[in-house]
């Protein structure tokens, strides 16, 4: 994505791939093994500015555009090649952060995104229960309005973060509400009666804690409502269109580095006393992954034109996810498949995004899901012509990047 970034652009995206190489590579093998997730790495992240480049200075970040956040993290992906922390990084930033600052109180943007944007805090996003995944609406978590505030009992699982998590965004059914009870609620996870499970044992994604929250009788302040009682689809409608976007990068970053390594191999490989570039298969396995690059980079661009400019790109975004990861795990096979032997091994980082590629393919919503997205899309939109979907706050990524990026000091990061 060299070509679209701008000098500052290009700069930031330099930048955060030596922090993701320097912090977060080396250990990232390591980390898979023993489904671990590193604090210190998160708080040097945090250090780094990475959390809030594009967050407002009011609340610790920088102040800085869309454009130099995805420069920065499609650099930060492409040097770290660990889809654990990354994983983490797009549940915090892009669904935390992103349904606080489009849908937060300012006392709710106060209290919590400063200790977010310096990896102080790890965020969670808490949505999916046993049973119920993309069906939002059929989540049984409950929660039943006193003079106190709310009564909050249920479970949510599978949820990324949950076992480290200090901070929680979740979404229940708010009883006797109507149709729209679905609410969002943010609070702290040492509230009483909130428990946090043990990691997931997962077949990829392990540098990042998986599991459940369980509910029992926690009472949460009306403060802790996230955009008014039966505001919670807004909420979520919002956070997921960033997260896709986001994902889109982070496979982006991750994608580009792979095709290199497979180029390099088939120039240097020889095999009947030429290099196995020459044969063709090889040559479509690797043609294959630059355009699947390049197109998932065109449909980006135009998604965050359109966040930029505050309209519903929630068919682009869907569109993103949905290139982004049949790309990403066809290119982590052909990739094991164009190295042979020496790609099948644990010492090469394949086999591990190859794992982690297959997560992909629910989080967020099925590649079935997405299609539902875009005809329902299409559908509403033919009927509505240009009027806008009621209730979504799209314009908190206007009017940003004219701030002059500033390197932070090496010791932060080294």
């Amino acid at each position: 994505m060299k070509s679209v970034w701008n000098e500052q652009q290009q700069e930031i995206r330099d930048f955060y791939e030596q922090v993701a190489l320097k912090r977060v590579r080396p250990s990232a093998a390591s980390r898979d093994v023993t489904l671990t997730f590193d604090r210190q790495i998160w708080r040097d992240l945090g250090a780094s500015g990475l959390f809030g480049l594009h967050m407002p200075e009011e609340f610790g970040g920088r102040g800085l555009g869309l454009r130099e956040f995805a420069a920065a993290l499609e650099g930060f992906a492409r040097g770290c090649q660990d889809m654990g922390v990354l994983v983490s990084f797009v549940a915090q930033v892009g669904l935390v952060q992103a349904g606080l600052l489009s849908y937060g109180t300012e006392e709710q943007k106060q209290r919590w995104l400063p200790g977010l944007i310096r990896g102080e805090l790890l965020g969670s996003f808490a949505i999916t229960e046993q049973g119920c995944g993309s069906d939002v609406r059929a989540m049984k978590l409950a929660a039943s309005q006193e003079l106190d505030g709310f009564r909050i009992n249920g479970q949510k699982w599978n949820i990324t973060n949950a076992p480290q998590a200090d901070v929680v965004m979740t979404f229940a059914h708010v009883e006797g509400a109507g149709d729209k009870s679905v609410t969002c609620f943010i609070t702290g996870t040492d509230v009483p009666g909130l428990e946090r499970s043990e990691p997931f044992e997962l077949l990829g994604n392990r540098g990042t804690p998986i599991g459940a929250f369980n509910f029992n009788n926690v009472l949460l302040p009306e403060s802790a409502v996230v955009g008014g009682v039966g505001g919670g689809l807004n909420v979520l409608y919002f956070a997921f269109l960033v997260e896709r976007v986001l994902t889109g990068l982070v496979i982006t970053g991750c994608m580009e580095p792979l095709m290199e390594d497979c180029l390099r191999y088939s120039q240097e490989r020889l095999a009947f006393g030429r290099p196995i570039g020459e044969n063709q298969y090889i040559q479509g396995q690797i043609v294959e992954m630059y355009c699947q690059i390049e197109v998932l980079r065109s449909v980006l661009l135009r998604a965050m034109d359109s966040m930029e400019q505050g309209v519903d790109c929630s068919s682009l975004a869907s569109l993103v996810k949905m290139i982004a990861t049949e790309s990403l795990h066809e290119a982590c096979i052909n990739a094991i498949r164009i190295h042979g032997n020496s790609g099948y091994r644990r010492d090469k980082y394949f086999e591990r995004l190859l794992r982690d590629s297959i997560g992909v393919f629910f989080a967020g919503g099925t590649i079935e899901i997405h299609r539902h997205v875009i005809w329902t899309n299409l559908v509403e939109g033919f009927r509505r012509g240009e009027q806008a979907r009621e209730g979504l706050n799209l314009g908190v990524y206007q009017n940003q990047g004219t701030t002059a990026f500033s390197k932070p000091a090496e010791e932060a990061i080294a």
